[in-house]
């Protein structure tokens, strides 16, 4: 375990202060919320999948199967196919009307411009609308989005196949990019609050994503019919040759059809991911983990934006609160991501109070370009 002041390694029994930088390690917030060798596993775990991504996705037997070895095209092929297959009678799976046609819109686009970058002809009407895809913007907006589509259609089935393919392959081509970009860099002179905020923000949004695989509350299906075929039973009272009651009775049980109508309900347990807005929710939570983990995208960015999306994700999560284990969790990596963002935000305005009139030798912030 190392000090998360100064970096030093500790020694292994427990003790108060750093022996190195003097400050107090006590366990407290800034404690990680998991063992090193938890982290370290993961990121081994990680490593390994994406290695295996990464030498399927450049085989040159597929990369020559595409036209100019573009994986974008790939990609908006696969998103595409996500989109239509549930149209198929057999096949569920849709992700609704609007998202649909956005989703197959932005296929088309992409899929037209990197079609035309392999030198292929295209319509002269759809060449100019693929202009749009040129936008340094768009690729990352679309790749989120069937990121979000992908984690929302988890389950056993052909079109979740699909989606999580499209998002691989989508994923796989933005993080070359990260890696090309002076975005990746590593930072010169990491501070505790930056590192704290990163921990604790990207920790609380993925107990936020676990939660919507949960149960938040129940819904009705219900069915109406006009009428059926069924059994229909009739009580019938037996008589002697006077006509009189001989007191037994039998039933006469007749298949037939039975006119009016039938009204069937049924209970189901509703997950997060069937809530109203959650697309919208599962972008903010992926802006939220990237804002903290990347500073210089935090730069980028008016400094509002995560508060205002960790408070879009709180009050999401306040409308579905109920008895049930799915929006409990989900508050709980809300808090995490709110009680972060605002030490994060009064260490910030703590550092600068305290920095001297020049301003030249003051520390970084965390909200700082070196950090």
């Amino acid at each position: 375990m190392s000090c998360p002041h100064c970096g030093q390694p500790l020694p292994e029994a427990r003790i108060a202060a750093c022996p190195h930088c003097g400050r107090d390690v006590k366990p407290s917030f800034d404690k990680p919320l998991f063992s090193e060798d938890t982290a370290e596993s993961a990121r081994r775990t990680a490593e390994s999948a994406g290695r295996a991504v990464q030498s399927i996705l450049e085989d040159p037997r597929l990369r020559e199967r595409l036209p100019g070895g573009s994986l974008p095209l790939l990609g908006s092929g696969l998103v595409a196919a996500a989109v239509l297959l549930p149209g198929l009678p057999i096949i569920g799976g849709s992700i609704g009307l609007p998202w649909s046609v956005t989703m197959l819109a932005g296929s088309i686009l992409l899929g037209a411009r990197e079609w035309s970058a392999a030198g292929r002809p295209v319509p002269p009407p759809l060449e100019k609308l693929a202009q749009v895809a040129s936008h340094a913007a768009f690729l990352p907006l679309f790749t989120a989005l069937a990121v979000t589509f992908a984690f929302l259609s988890l389950g056993f089935g052909l079109v979740p196949l699909v989606w999580v393919g499209a998002a691989v392959v989508l994923g796989y081509v933005q993080w070359r990019v990260f890696q090309a970009s002076s975005a990746s860099a590593p930072e010169l002179r990491p501070s505790p609050e930056a590192s704290r905020l990163k921990r604790w923000v990207c920790a609380g949004a993925a107990v936020c994503a676990v939660s919507m695989l949960f149960s938040w509350g129940t819904g009705m299906r219900s069915s109406t019919s006009l009428g059926g075929y069924g059994y229909d039973d009739k009580l019938v009272y037996e008589v002697d040759n006077t006509g009189r009651s001989t007191g037994h009775t039998n039933t006469d049980s007749r298949y037939t059809w039975k006119p009016g109508l039938t009204n069937t309900s049924s209970f189901f347990a509703k997950s997060g991911r069937a809530r109203p807005g959650a697309p919208l929710i599962v972008l903010a939570l992926m802006s939220l983990g990237l804002l903290a983990a990347v500073p210089r995208a935090r730069d980028a960015v008016p400094p509002m934006l995560p508060y205002l999306l960790a408070g879009v994700v709180t009050l999401w999560g306040l409308l579905g609160l109920g008895l049930h284990a799915g929006p409990l969790l989900f508050l709980l990596g809300a808090v995490a991501i709110d009680v972060a963002l605002v030490r994060a935000h009064r260490a910030a305005s703590s550092g600068a109070g305290d920095a001297p009139p020049g301003g030249e030798d003051a520390p970084p912030g965390p909200g700082s370009a070196e950090s």
